[in-house]
């Protein structure tokens, strides 16, 4: 995954990611809409044929990269244990 930020204000932040499937981003963009202090979060795909994505953040008090890491650190665990759950499964 490449990410750089693309635009930055009081309490929003937009990233430029690239070289990554777009439902990684929606499990980061659901995590993000739990949290409260967050106002917006939205993933577009910048054209169809291009792995090049935006993520924006709007948040009401908190940083936005703060909430972003938070999220992403909660979709891995997510993605661990459902990982765990289909391997169990398998196993049966």
């Amino acid at each position: 995954m490449l990410a750089e930020v693309s635009d930055v204000k009081d309490n929003e932040i937009e990233l430029k990611i690239r070289e990554e499937d777009i439902s990684v981003l929606y499990v980061v963009q659901h995590e993000l809409l739990k949290e409260r202090s967050v106002d917006f979060a939205g993933v577009i795909q910048k054209h169809p044929l291009a792995k090049e994505y935006l993520l924006r953040v709007a948040t009401k008090r908190k940083d936005p990269m703060e909430v972003i890491q938070d999220a992403s650190s909660s979709a891995a665990e997510y993605t661990k244990d459902l990982a765990g759950m289909i391997k169990s499964a398998l196993k049966k």
